[in-house]
This record gives structure tokens, C-alpha cells and sequence, in this order.
């Protein structure tokens, strides 16, 4: 009986140990997966990394099969960001298009909707890496913390794929939102 405590005591120090050994930066990343399969194009979210640290936030959604070109069914990728946990929904999205040139922009949302006119934002990327099946959306946290005058913090996601004429792919649910992602 002895014995066995001491090795459950020596365990739980250990696990204490190497629990204390991760630094707090990466708990500012996140990486969600999504369900496979939801829909049938290569836009279908396989998952969704969240970045909250420095002076950017970084999200990347990953996908099947996204392909561009006249002769790919092309479609827009859109991530939604929720900085105030008290208010209902997020207060932003970020879309921009998978298969074809366009714009890309940041809106703020009211019941998960867009409205307004577009940010101003210095520095806000968006970029598509055909190869790696990857969407990379980019802000400064600047220009989040100056749209609703205050400072950001804990971020929540939820990103939604939806290629013309198809169902639409969220991730993780529609109308929800991945855990929350602290600030490093």
C-alpha cells in the first residue's frame, strides 16, 4: 500500500512537472478539427488554427480539394470572430474567394450577419495556397480593438466554406463558435 501511493505521489508530481514546462505562448494557438465529409467539393473544412498572439491574429482553415480555375466551382471562405463573450454572436468576419480573384475584406456583424461598410484596416492578409488546400486569414489586433473601442483579448472562431451552388460547410456548427483561444 505504501509502495503505491509513493508511485501515484511520484506520478502526479511528474504530470505536474511537464504541465508547467509548456510555455503560455502556445496556449494562444489552437487548432480545431472539423467533421469530414459534410460536403462533397473541396472546400469541405477539415480544420481551423487560431493564432491569438503579438500584434496579429492568424487563422487558417484547412480543406480537402480546393482548385482554381474557369473550369473549378469557385466559392469564398468566411471567418468569424467573437471578441466580447457577453454579446451575442461574433462581432466580425473576414471572407475572401477560393477559386477565382476578388476581393477580401473584414465587416463587423450584428446577429452574425454583416453590416457597414467594410474596415479600414492597415495590414489585414488574405491569401490561398492551392497546393497545401489551405485558406490563411490575417488582422491586426489593432484594428479589432479600435472598430468597438476596446481591447482584445480571448477570441472565438467559427468558419463557414460555400462554394457556388452547394451546401454550406461550418465549422465546427452553424451559429457556433470553437472554445475560446486566450491571448499570448
Amino acid at each position: 500500500m505504501t509502495h503505491t501511493r509513493r508511485l501515484l505521489i511520484a506520478l502526479a508530481s511528474a504530470a505536474a512537472l511537464v504541465g508547467s514546462l509548456v510555455p503560455p505562448a502556445q496556449a494562444a494557438e489552437r487548432t480545431f478539427t472539423d467533421r469530414h465529409g459534410e460536403i462533397r467539393s473541396g472546400f469541405d473544412i477539415h480544420s481551423v488554427r487560431v493564432v491569438n498572439t503579438g500584434q496579429w491574429i492568424k487563422i487558417r482553415t484547412h480543406h480537402r480539394n480546393i482548385r482554381y480555375g474557369m473550369d473549378v466551382q469557385g466559392g469564398g471562405v468566411s471567418v468569424y470572430i467573437d471578441t466580447v463573450r457577453r454579446r451575442r454572436g461574433p462581432e466580425f468576419v473576414i471572407s475572401g474567394p477560393v477559386g477565382f480573384d476578388g476581393d477580401y475584406n473584414i465587416v463587423r456583424t450584428r446577429n452574425s450577419r454583416p453590416f457597414g461598410q467594410p474596415l479600414n484596416c492597415r495590414g489585414l492578409r488574405f491569401g490561398v495556397n492551392y497546393k497545401r488546400d489551405v485558406v490563411r486569414f490575417a488582422v491586426t489586433r489593432r484594428c479589432l480593438d479600435r472598430a468597438y473601442d476596446h481591447r482584445v483579448g480571448r477570441i472565438r472562431v467559427a468558419a463557414k466554406a460555400s462554394p457556388s451552388g452547394a451546401r454550406v460547410d461550418w465549422a465546427p456548427k452553424r451559429r457556433k463558435l470553437y472554445a475560446a483561444v486566450p491571448r499570448g
